[in-house]
């Protein structure tokens, strides 16, 4: 089978959906199928490379608010060779549907999140969150076939598209180091964030970005300053750059409420090191408003850390172990949470049952869809 991806971003950008793609390339090279990706110079890198057998075409795309602007001339010659055309969410998108009609190629689209009204509540600028509401309803229309991550994602799709195609919910899964490989990296999470033996750490990792719920959480902070002296407990934080006004809103947040002393920040660590410091993390909190998967829930999990959590998106489905869910955008019910913590330890938090999203049958269920849409060509529209 031959396969071309078409996508925002690739590797060495560095992101969860660009890390999916690489990873579900590679498991699909290694099944004996030949696959061509087409992206953008986002990481730095422009020109052809080969990675493992996967043939990537980094285009110099335009960026308009981080996302390229494909060019059809990049990507026609790429769809005519392949039997089917993967692309994602948002801006290759339309294109690459519009690419794969002319060529007679089936195409799926990814579909990580679907946003809708909740536009409105990351955008501020009201023409800004109609305008990128409408251009995501156009996509939804469009999309004749598409891949969700998971059923909270599923039901999103079905709720604003009143047309849906074909849906195939496959789960991403984790990829990670060997245990070996991150318990041998040279860092601690109490040296990290300058912790003593008698302090516990509170950790978040993350974008600052609104639909990470970073805003949620500083709130419930504030909201427990008073309570927090004396407690040895802090909030660590671990904060990427971008987006930049993110980054800037909270370090003004923490200023404004006088959080200093007991909030600290480090910046994003190396994918090992970080998953170092998270393996010893007295607690993780997962705040995010929306999650179409939830990669650093997963991960904090997979390492048994105890999790506060929110409820939103797909949370639900993929955390497990010690665990508690605070009502999505609450902060005072996550501040309800954190207190129950800092008093009683995981006293109350659920035992949830471990949930394995296993590489190897997740990439057979992607093949299953390749074949399934080869089969009758992507032309029925029903919902599986």
């Amino acid at each position: 089978m031959k396969i071309a991806f078409i996508v925002p971003h690739f590797p060495p950008h560095i992101g969860g959906g660009e890390q999916l793609y690489f990873d579900v390339c590679k498991g699909l090279v290694l099944r004996g199928h030949n696959v061509r990706v087409v992206t953008s110079s986002s990481g730095g890198v422009s020109g052809f490379m080969n990675y493992d057998g996967i043939d990537v075409w980094y285009c110099n795309w335009k960026l308009v608010f981080g996302h390229p602007i494909v060019r059809m001339r990049d990507i026609e010659e790429h769809v005519r060779w392949c039997d089917i055309v993967h692309t994602a969410i948002y801006s290759t998108a339309l294109k690459s549907i519009s690419a794969s009609d002319n060529a007679h190629r089936p195409c799926v689209v990814t579909i990580h999140e679907v946003m809708g009204d909740k536009w409105s509540f990351f955008e501020a600028n009201p023409l800004k969150a109609a305008a990128f509401r409408f251009y995501e309803n156009l996509i939804l229309k469009r999309a004749r076939n598409v891949h969700v991550v998971s059923e909270a994602t599923s039901r999103d799709y079905e709720k604003y598209c009143h047309n849906p195609g074909r849906v195939f919910m496959i789960y991403n899964f984790l990829n990670l180091p060997s245990d070996e490989t991150v318990r041998s990296e040279n860092i601690t999470f109490r040296r990290a964030f300058g912790l003593k033996e008698d302090e516990r750490g509170i950790l978040y990792f993350g974008r600052p970005a609104a639909n990470k719920g970073i805003f949620v959480l500083i709130e419930a902070i504030r909201l427990l300053r008073d309570y927090l002296t004396g407690k040895n407990i802090f909030f660590c934080l671990i904060l990427s750059r971008d987006p930049k006004k993110g980054r800037q809103k909270v370090l003004k947040l923490i200023d404004s409420y006088d959080l200093q002393e007991y909030v600290r920040i480090i910046d994003s660590l190396p994918r090992r090191r970080l998953l170092k410091v998270l393996s010893e993390a007295d607690l993780c909190v997962i705040p995010s408003v929306t999650e179409g998967f939830g990669y650093a829930a997963c991960e904090a999990c997979y390492y048994k850390r105890p999790v506060i959590s929110s409820d939103g998106g797909s949370l639900g489905e993929v955390v497990s172990g010690k665990a508690v869910f605070f009502e999505n955008r609450n902060s005072i019910d996550l501040k309800d949470k954190l207190f129950d913590y800092i008093e009683n330890g995981t006293d109350h938090f659920e035992n949830i049952p471990e949930k394995v999203f296993d590489k190897d049958s997740i990439i057979d269920s992607y093949i299953s869809m390749y074949d399934n849409l080869l089969g009758n060509n992507g032309e029925e529209r029903t919902c599986m």
